[in-house]
Order: C-alpha cells, then sequence, then structure tokens
C-alpha cells in the first residue's frame, strides 16, 4: 500500500468534526471523539483513490457505558458529519469510523481496586442512565458530562450545600420512570433539581428537560436553571451560585 498521508491535520480534522456535531446536537458522538484517542488509517488504495479508516479508541467505561445499537449510531453520526470534509480532497474518502475500547496503562493497585469492586466498595449507578448523553468526564472520584458541570460543582461545594451529581432516580407505577438530573441539591429540608443549559453537553431544550424530570416535579421538586455560559470561571460560577441560594432562600421562607 503507497505510503500517502491522510489529507488533514487529524486534530483539525476531529476538531471539525466535533463542530459539525455541534449543529446536529450529538452529545454522545462529541463526547466519543473528545475523550477517544483518534487516527486515521489508510485502509484501501485503487485507482488513485485512497479510502481512510478513522479509529476511535475511546475509555474502557466510556466504551462499555453505550450498547452495541448505541456504538453502532455513534459511529454512523461520525460518518455523516464526515464525508463532506472530503469534498475538498476528491482523490481521498472516509471508509468507515471505528470505536473500540482503549488499552490504558495500569495502576500500580488495579488488582486491589478489582477485589473491592467484587466486594460491592465504590459501585454506583451515578452517571450512567442516558446513554445519548454519557458523563465521560471523572473528579473527584465522580462522574460529570462537562467541565461546566465540574466548574458548578466545585462552587455549589463550596459554598458548603448538600449536593449530588447525576444521581439516579427510579419511579414504578403505570410506568417505569428511571431519570438522571444533573444535580440535586439540598437546602434548609427543601429539595432543588439544577440543571445545565446550553453547552456542548446539554443540547436538550428545556422543555424536554422539564418532561424528562416530571416524575421528580409532581413531588414537589423545583427545577432551577444555570446557562453553561455563567459557568466559564469560578467566580462566575460562584455568582451562579449565590444566585441560586436566593432564590432557594425565598423558597424556604415562602413554605
Amino acid at each position: 500500500m503507497p505510503n500517502e498521508s491522510f489529507p488533514f491535520a487529524i486534530d483539525d480534522f476531529v476538531a471539525s468534526l466535533v463542530e459539525a456535531l455541534k449543529a446536529t446536537g450529538d452529545a454522545r458522538a462529541i463526547a466519543a471523539l473528545v475523550e477517544g484517542n483518534c487516527r486515521a488509517v489508510l485502509w484501501d488504495s485503487d485507482f488513485d483513490m485512497f479510502g481512510w479508516r478513522l479509529f476511535v479508541a475511546l475509555p474502557v467505561q466510556l466504551f462499555y457505558a453505550m450498547s452495541e445499537d448505541e456504538r453502532t449510531a455513534t459511529e454512523a453520526a461520525i460518518m455523516a458529519v464526515a464525508r463532506p470534509f472530503f469534498n475538498f480532497s476528491p482523490l481521498h474518502f472516509l471508509e468507515s469510523a471505528v470505536t473500540s475500547p482503549r488499552v490504558e496503562e495500569a495502576t500500580a493497585n488495579w488488582r486491589d481496586e478489582a477485589i473491592r469492586f467484587i466486594k460491592g466498595e465504590g459501585v454506583t449507578n451515578q452517571g450512567r442512565v442516558r446513554s445519548d448523553n454519557i458523563a465521560s468526564k471523572q473528579h473527584r472520584g465522580l462522574l460529570f458530562r462537562s467541565r461546566s458541570e465540574i466548574t458548578l460543582f466545585e462552587a455549589l461545594t463550596r459554598a458548603k450545600l448538600a449536593v449530588s451529581p447525576l444521581p439516579v432516580f427510579v419511579r414504578i407505577g403505570k410506568a417505569y420512570n428511571r431519570l438522571e438530573p444533573d444535580f440535586i441539591v439540598v437546602y434548609k429540608g427543601l429539595t432543588f433539581v439544577v440543571e445545565v443549559d446550553g453547552d456542548t453537553y446539554h443540547r436538550e431544550l428545556p422543555a424536554e428537560a422539564d418532561k424528562r424530570l416530571v416524575p421528580l416535579t409532581y413531588e414537589g421538586v423545583e427545577v432551577r436553571r444555570i446557562r453553561a455560559s455563567e459557568l466559564d470561571t469560578d467566580a462566575a460560577a460562584d455568582g451562579a451560585v449565590k444566585d441560586l441560594i436566593e432564590f432557594m432562600a425565598r423558597r424556604k421562607e415562602s413554605r
């Protein structure tokens, strides 16, 4: 096979794919590209045409958080936005996008961690429900979907609030409801849902999120929304949390 170079710098190409996926709102495919190690491999050549495969090696946890159908859908979503870029380079084409789990360097105590898992220590449902928007980031032993969520979490803890990120709720009645709000905050006996809106990983419309959270709002839990643009810095996040506390205090006084 000829020694042909991929027509784009791989980082530039992947960054451009992410921008395209923002337009389609596919947070799962965005997470795969952002968290994965990506490389393009020349897979086929014939009559001076060069076919490439894009391999995306994902963290093990992220790969197995998706079903086989979801991985196939993610690969298809990447291909759908990737193919038009090759119109600029007509001698090259993208044959397929392939996801795989990534072999990580073993930690010194991986055997001890495995034993603790077998005993049930550290097992959690947190961050695993909505596989269309996978929680792919880890911070302080917890899962988050975005840097904005991590910044808000730090601000909430600085304010000494009781907070649970990406908790899993199940309600069984006429229908089986399983949901995962961004945050639950408990303030002086009242419970609030706090949702982050408007960044790469939070493409859901407020109305869609409200419908998803109906099992909690029926129980009197209030929803407060914070835009990702309000969480660009620690100082901005502290300001957003200050506003949140004032809102919760007013609700407490009205009860």
